[in-house]
């Protein structure tokens, strides 16, 4: 009779290692029984509410610097705000958009037109001292004069009316961009510009600046992170939650210059002067601010 050696050395290996595994898991599970019968009667748990705004409440028997150092692991655990704050500072400067347009029945005539017009505004703009350096060519421009017709189109014994444009000459618009660093000066620099175009002067618009826009707009962040930690920390105490720090920040853009629409005196001709009046800017800066949420000063239903 043949003995199969290797089958029978084969089981009692398998069956010695499923012995093995049994023993071990029992071993293990036991230990981790121990260790958590250990820590459950050292600490209470933590975190024994979950409400539906994003943060749990700490177990009113752990007291609360057991939890200011410790991140909770919730899903929504920041608080989030947007704050804005704008300092108030006077403009040194302003930016004059002035302008000329010309409209004859050709491109030439009215090329011509407003180069004429726009050589004499130069002219003064810089008698006026205005350095070169803070004068720029912003726009030119031809365009196309249309009006709209009726026209009558028969086909076969159908007749239409319809309206189609009709070119009936050319305009022709030169810009320029004036930096006015006097602003006692605006108004007769605006007027001198004004002679010298005639019926083809055009001012877009007029923007106040400040050369130090750079540090009013830093107060103005740090006002705006001030007063949204301020707020982030009042939510804290309403609500009963400890402020952590900041998690993510946003910050949006900066207001704009001051800008003016000039309206002109024209009883007898361009004689009485044009009053500029800046104001104040106000340079603006808004932040949102998220924070964590670390845990809480007292329980859900407090």
């Amino acid at each position: 009779m043949k003995i199969n050696l290797r089958s029978n050395i084969a089981k009692s290996i398998v069956v010695a290692a499923t012995l093995l595994a049994v023993v071990g898991t029992a071993t293990v599970l036991a230990t981790m029984d121990d260790r958590a019968s250990a820590s459950s009667a050292a600490t209470p748990p933590a975190i024994t509410d979950h409400i539906g705004v994003g943060y749990r409440f700490a177990d009113p028997l752990v007291p609360v610097e057991t939890l200011a150092g410790q991140a909770v692991g919730f899903t929504n655990g920041t608080v989030t705000v947007t704050r804005s704050a704008s300092v108030a500072v006077a403009p040194d400067h302003a930016i004059l958009n002035l302008g000329v347009e010309a409209i004859a029945s050709t491109v030439a005539s009215a090329r011509r037109t407003a180069a004429e017009r726009m050589t004499a505004v130069l002219e003064v703009v810089k008698e006026a001292g205005i350095a070169e350096d803070d004068i720029a060519t912003t726009m030119f421009e031809i365009a196309p004069e249309t009006e709209w017709e009726e026209v009558v189109v028969t086909l076969g014994d159908e007749t239409i009316r319809r309206n189609q444009s009709r070119i009936v000459g050319y305009s022709v618009r030169n810009g320029i961009e004036t930096t006015v660093r006097d602003l006692d000066t605006v108004g007769d620099v605006i007027d001198a510009a004004a002679v010298a175009a005639g019926d083809t002067f055009r001012i877009p618009q007029i923007n106040f600046n400040t050369s130090d826009r750079g540090t009013a707009l830093d107060q103005a962040r740090q006002l705006a992170a001030a007063d949204a930690r301020r707020v982030a920390q009042l939510y804290a105490d309403s609500f009963g939650f400890i402020l952590g720090p900041v998690v993510e920040m946003t910050e949006y853009g900066m207001g704009p210059a001051i800008r003016a629409d000039v309206e002109f005196a024209t009883e007898s001709g361009y004689g009485a002067r044009t009053p500029i009046i800046p104001g104040d800017l106000d340079v603006s800066a808004t932040v949102q601010v998220s924070f964590a949420i670390l845990g809480a000063t007292r329980p859900a239903s407090e």
